[in-house]
């Protein structure tokens, strides 16, 4: 059985979660922001999540097949390099010394995927990365519900988020002008 739910604002009710598997809008938020240190526009992160029959291992794979990545990271990008950067997008900084090399060696001797990697890495966050990383996935979600597609935006609003509020209010403040 389930539990009738009594709205009481006139604020539309958030959508249902996705089924059991799938991803939610914050986990692929994270993704964007931890592969392409950009916000996710709505159109995809609704494809991802509700479309695209996957689940959130299954997305962070998936990342690689696409042409943003391949871009982004291409043949010739060393491991070393795409830890530094899955790094820098999420928390502003590099790894230290014995998180690079342990990144360095799962990736290259194929324990894990850089997918699964993002993923760990994200799920890993503790204290001020994972203020951090809270904050670039709220701003991102803002970004994703303005319902803007401009590129250069969803990178822009990225760039100064660190644990602070202050640096989330004035991405909001941003987005909700527009991007102006």
């Amino acid at each position: 059985q389930s539990a009738v739910r009594i709205v009481t604002s006139s604020t539309p009710p958030p959508p249902p979660p996705p089924p059991p598997g799938k991803g939610t809008k914050t986990e692929g938020t994270e993704l964007y922001v931890a592969t392409f240190m950009r916000a996710p526009d709505a159109g995809g992160l609704d494809y991802w999540v509700y479309s695209s029959g996957l689940g959130i291992e299954g997305i962070a794979q998936s990342f690689f097949d696409q042409p943003e990545t391949q871009e982004k990271y291409p043949p010739d990008t060393t491991i070393g390099e795409f830890v530094d950067e899955v790094y820098l997008n999420l928390f502003n900084r590099y790894s230290d010394d014995a998180g690079f090399d342990y990144w360095v060696d799962e990736i290259y001797y194929g324990r894990i995927t850089p997918g699964l990697f993002i993923l760990a890495v994200i799920n890993g966050a503790q204290g001020s990365d994972a203020t951090i990383l809270s904050n670039k996935t709220r701003v991102g979600e803002r970004y994703a519900n303005s319902g803007s597609t401009d590129t250069r935006c969803a990178e822009y609003v990225m760039l100064y988020i660190d644990e602070t509020e202050q640096s989330v209010q004035d991405a909001f403040a941003y987005i909700d002008n527009g991007c102006q």
